[in-house]
């Protein structure tokens, strides 16, 4: 059975994921890719919470780290696409994160590639939260 808390934060992800689509959309590409990463964070927090464990912090990798530590779960076919999620929470939003304006860094395929990205963490997590 899943906790509360846990579904609660998958159903956020799920929704920040849909976010990022709609963003693709009005090509507002920036945008797509910070949800993109809240989306794979809030799904791997979810599985976190329903495992009674609260992490604190943005980084997938050390989310990651604590999943397989604590869960004793394999997470290695997601580490690339942690790896390229993790960076987007900081240069998506702030304009001197990469010396650029956020909107100015992100082409449709870079956001395209993101979201798909985030789209694996969520199934990837979802098989664990039945």
């Amino acid at each position: 059975m899943v906790r509360e808390e846990a579904l609660l934060w998958f159903k956020q992800g799920e929704h920040d994921l849909r976010k990022a689509y709609n963003d693709l959309i009005t090509q507002d590409w920036d945008s797509a890719a910070f949800w993109s990463q809240q989306a794979a964070e809030k799904v791997l927090k979810a599985l976190l919470l329903n495992a009674g464990i609260t992490f604190r912090g943005h980084n997938l990798l050390e989310i990651a780290e604590v999943i397989e530590k604590e869960l004793r779960l394999e997470v290695k076919e997601l580490m690339n696409d942690l790896r390229e999620l993790t960076t987007h929470y900081i240069i998506s939003r702030y304009p001197n994160a990469a010396n650029a304006l956020p909107y100015q860094l992100y082409t449709y395929d870079k956001a395209k590639d993101l979201v798909e990205r985030a789209r694996r963490v969520v199934e990837w997590v979802r098989q664990y939260l039945r």
